[in-house]
C-alpha cells in the first residue's frame, strides 16, 4: 500500500487510532500510570508485537520511534531517520519530531522534560527491542519504568476496524497466492523457486511483506523454510503462507500434491478438518486454550494418534502473531482465553505415520458463536497437475 491512503482508509486509520488511544488511557488511569512510551525497534517480524507501530499506526524505517501517550494532553510521535519525516506527514495524526537515530534517546528524554510529562511512566517496547535501548529507558525517564507490555498486550488482541480492514486485505493475498501456487507449480522446480514465485506474486498483490515456511518430500516429517530439493511427481507440498498489510500479518496452511492426492492422503487431511472444525466450534468467547487443545487434538486421539498429538509431532494448534499482541497461543502450558474479535490462525498441522506431515489451517475471528473463518472458502487437499 503507498504511503498515501484513500479519504475512507484514513478515517477508519483515524478513528481506530483514536479509539486505540483512548483503551489505553483507560488501562494507565487503572493502573496509576501518567505517561505511556510505546516504542519500536524498527525490527518488524510477524513473532513479535510493536507497540510504536500500534499506537501510530506508521512503518518506521529507522532504528527506533516511540509514541509518548499522556494521561491528558496530545500525544507525540518521535521518529527516526530524520529524512523519512515527508513520508509521516503524508499521513500525519499526531504532532511529531523526527531526529537521528543515536538523537533519539536524548530526544524522548527532553521532550518529557518540556512537556511537564515527569509522573509515573509506563514503558512498552515489544520483545524486539534490544536489551540496551531496554537498559537506557531508567535514565531517560528518571526512575524505572513500570513495564506495560501487557497493559498494551491486552488491548491488542482484540481487532478493531481498521486491524481488521487490513487484516481482511491480506488475506485476500494469502489466498490468491495459493491459487497461484496451484497453478505455477509442477515436478522439476526447486522448493526456492516456488517460495520465489509466491512471494513475488504475493507483494504484486500489496503484501508487505511475507513468511513461510515452503517445503515437500514424498513423506515429510515438518515443515522447514525451502530449499533446492527438486520436486517430483508425487511431493505432497506444505505452505504456511503469512503476509503482512500494514503491519497485519495472516497465515493460511495449506497442503497440495503433485499429480493428486492419494485416499490415504484424502482420509488422513479429512481428520485434521474435523479437528479444526471442532476448534472453531469449541472457541466461544471464555474458552481457555487447553479446553481447545484438548477438543482438537481429541479426533486425532479417537483415531490412534493420540501419541501425535504432542511434540515433536506438533507444535501447536494455533497462534496469533504481531503486529498485534502475541495472544492467544493455542498450546499446552498457555492459559489464554479467548475474546470476541480475537484474531488468530488455527491449525491441527500434524505427523501422521501413513502420509508424513500435514497442513491444514485458517485465520479465524472469534465471535459469540465460535471462530468463523477469515478466509473464502476453507482449504481442501490440493491437487497439482504433475
Amino acid at each position: 500500500m503507498s504511503a498515501n491512503l484513500s479519504v475512507g482508509d484514513a478515517e477508519v486509520r483515524r478513528a481506530s487510532l483514536d479509539r486505540r488511544h483512548a483503551a489505553v488511557r483507560a488501562s494507565m488511569a487503572a493502573a496509576n500510570i501518567d505517561v505511556l512510551i510505546a516504542y519500536g525497534s524498527g525490527l518488524h517480524a510477524f513473532t513479535g508485537t510493536n507497540p510504536g507501530w500500534y499506537l501510530s499506526a506508521y512503518k518506521q524505517i529507522g532504528p527506533h520511534a516511540a509514541v509518548v501517550l499522556p494521561i491528558d494532553g496530545e500525544p507525540l510521535f518521535i521518529m527516526t531517520p530524520e529524512w523519512d519525516a515527508p513520508r509521516y506527514r503524508e499521513r500525519q495524526t499526531m504532532d511529531m519530531l523526527a531526529v537521528a537515530p543515536e538523537a533519539f534517546l536524548e530526544t524522548v528524554s527532553r521532550a518529557l522534560k518540556t512537556r511537564g510529562l515527569t509522573g509515573v511512566t509506563a514503558v512498552a517496547g515489544g520483545p524486539l527491542q534490544t536489551q540496551a535501548t531496554k537498559d537506557a529507558w531508567e535514565g531517560v525517564i528518571g526512575h524505572a519504568p513500570i513495564d506495560a507490555e501487557k497493559l498494551v498486550s491486552d488491548i491488542m488482541k482484540i481487532r478493531d476496524e481498521w486491524s481488521l480492514n487490513c487484516t481482511r486485505r491480506a488475506v485476500a493475498i494469502a489466498e490468491a497466492g495459493y491459487e497461484n501456487l496451484l497453478e505455477s507449480t509442477h515436478a522439476g522446480m526447486r522448493e526456492y523457486q516456488l517460495a520465489a514465485e509466491l512471494e513475488i506474486f504475493m507483494r504484486s498483490r500489496g503484501g508487505e511483506d511475507n513468511f513461510q515456511l515452503m517445503s515437500a518430500s514424498q513423506h515429510n516429517q515438518a515443515g522447514h523454510m525451502p530449499t533446492n530439493r527438486v520436486l517430483e511427481r508425487g511431493d505432497l507440498i506444505l505452505a504456511e503462507i503469512t503476509p503482512a498489510v500494514e503491519g497485519e500479518f495472516i497465515q493460511i496452511c495449506r497442503s497440495a500434491v503433485i499429480g493428486g492426492p492419494s485416499d490415504v492422503q484424502l482420509e488422513k487431511y479429512e481428520l485434521l478438518l474435523t479437528a479444526l472444525k471442532a476448534g472453531m466450534k469449541a472457541a466461544t468467547p471464555g474458552t481457555s486454550v487447553t479446553e481447545l487443545v484438548n477438543v482438537m487434538n481429541r479426533p486425532i486421539a479417537d483415531a490412534g494418534y493420540e501419541e501425535f498429538t504432542i511434540p515433536p509431532y506438533m507444535r501447536t494448534r494455533g497462534h496469533s502473531m504481531g503486529l498485534g499482541s502475541m495472544e492467544p497461543e493455542i498450546a499446552p502450558g498457555h492459559e489464554h482465553y479467548m475474546a470476541k474479535d480475537m484474531v488468530f490462525v488455527m491449525h491441527p498441522n500434524q505427523y501422521i505415520p501413513e502420509t508424513g506431515y500435514i497442513m491444514c489451517g485458517e485465520p479465524v475471528i472469534i465471535t459469540d458463536e465460535g471462530a468463523v473463518p477469515l478466509t473464502s472458502k476453507m482449504g481442501t487437499l490440493g491437487s497439482i497437475e504433475a
